[in-house]
């Protein structure tokens, strides 16, 4: 019990004296990046997207290309579209669809590999409430939510991000809540 207690204020201790001001820390630091200013249009830019695969009874190909662009350093807005194909197959029957349709988001880096997004996803789905036989409807997906990006090279990372579709309708495509992944090349 007495180690116990004498670990938590030996730790209280040390965070209280690094929460000190010190003028060392408040210096800048020369071997540190800074940020460079945007050049051109064409630096202000980054690409991406996610690509997902599933091939057997069932199978699964998605694409979803995007692009954004940096306002400032810490917003951006973007584009992009969206490609899914579904197949089933049980043998005895064959069910096959696509969704297809664009989307747009904005962006803002809350820390350097945290960000909040907000996004519009505009999709041409298979109408099952329909009487029509292949029936089609548009679905609008109004996705709140976040990520986190993973450098792996000098303008490339990784990016996972979980949302929640707030206009969520039986024929919505997304269950909430959505976790996707993909790349960023600029980003």
């Amino acid at each position: 019990m007495k180690l116990k207690l004498a670990f938590i204020v030996a730790l209280l201790l040390s965070v209280a004296s690094f929460a000190q001001r010190s003028d060392a820390f408040m210096t800048p630091n020369p071997n540190q990046p800074t940020p460079k200013p945007f050049e051109s249009f064409k630096d202000r830019l980054y690409y991406g997207g996610g690509i997902g695969l599933g091939f057997g009874r069932y199978t699964y190909v998605s694409l979803q290309p995007m692009i954004g662009v940096r306002l400032t350093e810490k917003f951006s807005l973007g584009g992009g579209v969206t490609y899914n194909y579904y197949s089933m197959n049980d043998g005895a029957q064959r069910y096959e669809t696509t969704i297809y349709g664009g989307n747009a988001f904005a962006r803002y880096l809350i820390l350097e590999n945290l960000f909040a997004q907000v996004g519009w996803d505009r999709l041409n789905v298979p109408n099952y409430y329909s009487i029509s036989m292949n029936s089609r409807a548009w679905v609008d997906n109004i996705l709140v939510g976040g990520g986190y990006r993973q450098k792996f090279a000098d303008n490339a990372s990784f990016v996972i991000m979980g949302f929640y579709n707030i206009n969520q309708t039986p024929l919505s495509p997304y269950q909430n809540p959505i976790l996707q992944m993909g790349f960023n090349l600029g980003f």
